[in-house]
């Protein structure tokens, strides 16, 4: 029997989290508000996938921007894929850098493509 999928996803969007729930029964998400909650589960448990939604990124709270977010998860967990979903702007696909899988901005093709990612289809 094949393990299920451990997914990691910062979001403060509670329809996102709602869709991934419904949608990835194989697999076992689980959901942080903010980047240190996400920092202190990666140092526990590695993930296979983190997504991460650049609308819970927020500077004015101190979070330092989805670069330094996206090389922690690298660093912590090499072997996780990390899928960004992207917010408005384009300086949100320049951060996330290498090796990261860009998801679509709008909620249905975000749960669809992350369930993929899952092969949870």
């Amino acid at each position: 029997m094949q393990n299920p999928t451990i997914l990691y996803c910062l979001t403060r969007d509670h329809e996102l989290a709602t869709g991934l729930v419904d949608r990835l029964g194989g697999a076992i998400g689980f959901f942080y508000n903010d980047a240190a909650r996400l920092h202190q589960a990666i140092v526990l448990r590695r993930p296979n996938l983190v997504v991460i939604d650049t609308a819970a990124i927020r500077r004015e709270y101190g979070d330092a921007g989805l670069g330094p977010v996206v090389g922690f998860v690298q660093e912590r967990a090499p072997d996780a894929r990390v899928a960004v979903r992207p917010s408005s702007g384009a300086h949100w696909l320049v951060e996330a850098g290498e090796g990261v899988e860009m998801l679509p901005a709008e909620t249905a093709g975000c749960v669809e493509a992350v369930a993929r990612l899952c092969a949870c289809d």
